[in-house]
């Protein structure tokens, strides 16, 4: 692996200069090096693939716990819509918040700071080394409704549940110093910071950038407030995306933050690459409708050429379209109309579907939710099924549109896989989004290990509790028992691409698969050991003797 003078210059999953079949992927391309989402039944990038793949349904009634965790009153009737597991607990020490001050944030602070630092760890890079390297933050997040504010007014309760806040708290608690804003284009303005945050590296006004969005209700849906928008809101509180029988979106929590850099910074620093963003545009319908909310097929099509000639490519190329997809009957048929515009005279119907279906609709964050099935359907070749879709809106012939309704998982053969993402807002503005299979890995098979002869490797690990450094330990060596993984660039990671803790273990092994056994033996040990005071707590004041016996006191 090459260094390039920076910390972070080595690290599992280097990418290659050409794609499969050799489809060049410029050096100006954006590359998605981490990932980090919570979204209805998915705390992660896998268990979210294997929802989509059962084609599952994760909207359902309030979550056990929730009206209590939030305050809500048990008697107010809520409907279904998707949900997260868990809103209220909040690890506040790890990002060095006091207890109050992260009870007056707005949960969706909470989670975009989670999700930000996740997606640096699942990059490889330690926060420390993106601190002064122009990193910029450009987030999306729903309107505040957690009204904070009114039980406890002030300075921490103001930032804590305004919109410019998420971004803020990233870039403040993360040491970040690049371009940082907060967009709100509706429920298309995750995708739409997705686009600026591209902007900003092929600029050259950032290196890296934490982009996407996150939207939470902790009050849930109550029907009262489904019952005054009853033509957006489904009353059979399910999204039936492009069915004949679709009567409106399902709402939906979640959401997903990207750590994005250019391909050439990428491979500089050897970063592994979830996928590749090509191009985007974000165009308003303008006066082309008789009303501010009223869709445009027009406008809508002209967005997805805008996006697929800034990439490069030619839209007949794509192998596959997440849609907007809400489930609204007029949404639904009038971007049917804009595909076929693009691709009605394919020879074959192009794949779509629409995420909201699985998971509902995530207001601000819904275009990173239908951009990460994209990225999931490019990197492992898999097309996932339109959950609740039997035939078309409107009894429109999908196929004589240039388009496939997907109504199950199948594999996707292409070798190079494009894909486009589609969202829009309420407000007129559309986005669209090229994503492409990352580049090649270096050579097949197993990268060598150190010779025997090689001294062994000194790796740390280490976690905020001893139980949190045991189930560390114990997943470490799960995901490195089959030793495909260069030990190298394995021990460079654990050692310079994670910020490190106060309770650590280091271990000494010659390549990977003796590294799985050490780490299961010190997690082994680990669940043995006597609890102990936590290593962060104040100075305890002590008594010894000196050299003359008489009693000395220390610090």
């Amino acid at each position: 692996m090459r260094d390039n003078g920076d910390a972070t210059a080595r690290r599992t999953g280097r990418t290659d200069d050409a794609a499969p079949d050799g489809a060049a992927v410029p050096d100006d391309a954006v590359a998605v090096v981490g990932l980090a989402l919570r979204f209805p039944d998915a705390d992660d990038l896998a268990e979210f693939r294997a929802n989509l793949l059962a084609g599952r349904d994760s909207v359902g009634p309030l979550p056990e716990g929730r009206t209590e965790a939030t305050g809500l009153d048990p008697a107010t009737a809520h409907l279904p819509m998707g949900h997260l597991r868990d809103i209220h607990t909040f690890d506040h020490g790890l990002f060095r918040l006091s207890r109050r001050e992260a009870g007056l944030m707005d949960p969706q602070q909470r989670l975009a700071l989670l999700l930000a630092h996740q997606a640096v760890e699942d990059a490889g890079y330690a926060t420390r080394h993106l601190a002064d390297a122009g990193t910029a933050v450009v987030l999306a997040t729903s309107p505040s409704s957690y009204r904070a504010a009114a039980g406890d007014p002030g300075t921490l309760s103001a930032l804590g549940n305004m919109t410019f806040g998420a971004p803020a708290r990233v870039a403040h608690v993360l040491g970040l110093t690049g371009p940082c804003y907060a967009v709100d284009t509706g429920c298309n303005s995750s995708l739409t910071a997705i686009h600026h945050a591209c902007r900003e590296l092929t600029s050259g006004d950032a290196r890296y950038a934490l982009a996407g969005g996150v939207s939470l209700r902790p009050g849930g849906l109550p029907a009262q407030e489904a019952e005054a928008m009853p033509e957006l809101v489904s009353g059979s509180g399910r999204c039936r995306a492009y069915d004949t029988d679709a009567d409106g979106a399902v709402p939906g929590e979640g959401g997903a933050v990207l750590l994005l850099t250019t391909v050439a910074q990428a491979r500089a620093d050897g970063a592994p690459v979830h996928a590749v963003l090509r191009g985007s545009a974000v165009l308003h319908n303008g006066g082309a409708v008789a009303t501010i909310s009223s869709p445009s097929a027009t406008v809508q099509s002209r967005t997805i050429r805008a996006a697929w000639e800034r990439a490069g490519a030619d839209p007949a190329d794509a192998g596959y379209l997440e849609g907007h997809g809400s489930g609204t009957p007029l949404g639904d048929a009038v971007e049917l109309e804009g595909l076929a515009a693009v691709f009605g005279t394919r020879t074959t119907p192009l794949p779509i579907g629409s995420v909201k279906a699985n998971i509902g609709h995530l207001d601000h964050a819904a275009g990173v939710a239908g951009l990460v099935r994209a990225l999931l359907s490019v990197r492992h070749g898999e097309l996932y099924p339109t959950v609740h879709f039997r035939s078309a809106t409107g009894g429109t012939d999908p196929a004589g549109l240039g388009v496939e309704i997907l109504r199950a998982a199948r594999p996707w053969a292409d070798p190079v896989r494009l894909a486009g993402v589609s969202s829009f807002s309420l407000g007129g503005v559309n986005a669209h989004c090229v994503v492409q299979r990352a580049p090649a890995e270096d050579g097949p098979g197993k990268p060598a290990d150190p010779a025997p002869k090689d001294p062994p490797r000194l790796v740390g690990v280490s976690a905020r509790t001893p139980e949190a450094l045991a189930l560390l330990c114990v997943r470490l060596s799960s995901a490195l028992r089959d030793g495909h993984l260069p030990l190298d660039d394995v021990a460079f990671t654990l050692n310079e691409g994670r910020d490190h803790y106060a309770h650590r273990v280091a271990v000494r092994a010659r390549d990977t698969e003796d590294l799985a056994v050490r780490l299961a033996a010190e997690a082994t040990w680990l669940a043995q050991e006597e609890p102990r005071a936590d290593a962060g707590g104040a100075p305890r004041v002590v008594l010894l003797p000196d050299a003359g016996g008489r009693a000395a006191t220390e610090l």
